[in-house]
């Protein structure tokens, strides 16, 4: 009998386990019903567990040596002597994951773009080991960076010879070039930075502000010698302008900085200008009405700084300026979630605000330049916001972002313009940035076969918003203004950029929508409606005249030389 009870005692024993096994499965499936938010935790700590115990013993090795691993701490106002240790690579997109050694790459290599991790480096003092240059595996710097850990100890000091460029500019006395230290009337001018090619779009712009604005304020041209020397009697259309102006107050200014090139022109132009409180305008960009009254605005009297916005902000950008940035890590300072800063146009009281561009000066020119190195920026135009922001010192964003002006081709647009507002939220500037003003080709008398055959290289003119000939070598772009509606959130304001062929040329880098009417967020005028609508006319018969000013005086140079 005791042979023949075993096989049911083994049977019950066996259904008593399945069912505890059921039992509990039961119970684990009503914990996971009932509490969500508790049974999300409990599968990331299932899910962490077991990645626990798949890791290799170097894994493990190498998180217990990060835990040693420590963040630099903020606000340090001394540099620090460090010794670059290597790069660390991470799981889990982010530099607090799991480590991942078998990734580690030494110092001198360059860390491939969408890896995780951080630079580890070693206080040379105190053997402290920190994390620096904490990447996630979003595009945290510009795809064309090349970035190595090499460079993290200048990286993780760079905010601290920040800080000292501020301080010296909050000494007593200190004031910024052509700032009298006395009190006085403040001196209100327009600053614009000149290259050759840029000419025509320069003398077309003053021309607009003083015949057909009637804007009396002085203006300062700044440009590089050398650059103007390349082309031939490129300045002499600004020169004759500046002879013949009724109004008076127009200067040229020369750039001497042998670091000020390209963007820093107008880093140097701002910090050096004569006038007390500046208005930068880029060559390029016309205002619709005079723009004296922005002196006297609310806004502008109480910042003494107003800033205008890009087409990119967080959630929709090109230049990477999202959480995940280094940026953020390199200047010792919160994300903030803004618009990105468009500096076609410029607003400053130098006077109030000596600290923020002696900050400006140093971003801009200190060498060798993390913004440049790593693309953190494009060029001068967020480096104004970011010392601002860095010192905490306000300025005015326009709130309106910006419009988009361009031409409609069938069904397709193509917007070469960005349109920016005044506080109100009225179009105040037309910044040509896509299409700049030719004035048409110079030629060179001295090649006798292209003289002779002028008459036929020249080139078909363009035709005007009515489809008729016009006399201009520039084509009218502006038929259509695409805004964004002022009920529709942030988020919903995504500027496209792309190729509106065979409607547009395959050159030609279009902005906005590329059919006005697929996106209910934005909005489209004709350019006819505008009471400015006759400024692009203006600006073509003034750029075709510093066209003509140009080739005569290349003309009368080549006369003189061959007969002299």
């Amino acid at each position: 009998m005791a042979f023949a009870s075993s096989p049911r005692r083994h049977w019950v024993l066996r259904f008593l386990l399945l069912g505890s096994l059921l039992y509990a499965l039961i119970v684990l499936l009503y914990s996971v019903l009932s509490v969500h938010s508790s049974a999300s935790l409990t599968s990331v700590r299932l899910t962490r567990l077991l990645d626990s115990l798949r890791r290799t013993p170097e894994q493990r090795q190498a998180d217990d040596h990060a835990l040693q691993v420590r963040l630099p701490p903020s606000g340090q106002t001394m540099e620090r002597r460090f010794k670059c240790i290597g790069w660390r690579a991470t799981a889990d997109c982010s530099p607090n994951g799991a480590r991942l050694p078998e990734l580690d790459r030494p110092c001198t290599k360059t860390v491939p773009h969408g890896q995780s991790g951080y630079c580890e480096l070693q206080d040379e003092g105190s053997g402290e080991l920190f994390k620096v240059a904490r990447r996630t595996c979003a595009e945290v710097v510009g795809k064309a960076a090349l970035f190595r850990c090499l460079e993290a100890p200048r990286f993780t000091n760079f905010h601290v010879l920040a800080h000292e460029a501020a301080q010296r500019a909050s000494q007593p006395g200190f004031v910024l070039p052509n700032v009298e230290s006395v009190e006085h009337e403040s001196q209100d001018g327009i600053v614009m930075v000149v290259y050759p090619k840029m000419v025509p779009s320069t003398y077309a712009t003053i021309k607009v502000l003083r015949e057909v604005l009637h804007c009396r304020l002085p203006i300062e041209i700044w440009f590089r010698q050398d650059e103007m020397r390349k082309v031939t009697a490129s300045i002499d259309p600004l020169h004759q302008l500046v002879a013949n102006d009724t109004i008076g107050g127009i200067t040229f200014r020369e750039i001497d900085d042998p670091l000020a090139i390209e963007f820093a022109t107008k880093v140097f132009a701002i910090y050096h200008s004569a006038f007390d409180r500046v208005l930068f305008l880029d060559s390029d960009n016309v205002p619709v009405r005079d723009p004296s009254f922005l002196f006297q605005t609310p806004e502008f009297e109480h910042t003494g700084a107003v800033f205008w916005p890009d087409f990119w902000h967080p959630q929709h950008t090109m230049f990477y300026l999202g959480e995940d940035s280094l940026l953020w890590e390199l200047l010792d300072m919160p994300f903030v979630d803004m618009f990105e800063q468009e500096s076609g146009q410029l607003l400053i009281d130098r006077r109030r605000h000596a600290a923020p561009l002696e900050l400006l000066r140093f971003f801009t020119f200190h060498r060798p330049n993390p913004f440049v190195q790593l693309k953190l920026v494009w060029g001068d135009k967020d480096l104004f916001r970011l010392a601002w922001l860095k010192l905490s010192v306000p300025f005015f964003m326009v709130q309106t972002p910006p419009a988009v002006a361009g031409t409609v081709n069938g069904i397709s647009f193509c917007g070469m313009t960005m349109v920016q507002h005044d506080a109100k939220g009225e179009v105040l500037f037309l910044h040509r940035n896509s299409h700049k003003l030719t004035g048409g080709r110079i030629r060179n008398p001295a090649d006798e076969k292209l003289q002779a055959v002028r008459k036929e290289l020249e080139p078909e003119t363009p035709l005007d918003e009515r489809g008729d000939k016009t006399a201009y070598p520039d084509a009218t772009i502006w038929t259509h203004l695409l805004s964004f509606r002022r009920s529709s959130p942030r988020s919903k304001y995504q500027i496209e950029t792309y190729h509106a062929m065979p409607a547009f040329s395959k050159d030609q880098v279009c902005y906005g929508q590329h059919y006005l009417d697929a996106n209910e967020n934005f909005y489209a005028q004709a350019f006819a409606d505008m009471s400015f609508s006759g400024l692009e006319t203006h600006l073509r018969r003034f750029a075709m005249e510093a066209g003509q000013l140009h080739q005569a005086k290349v003309d009368a140079l080549a006369a003189a030389q061959h007969y002299g």
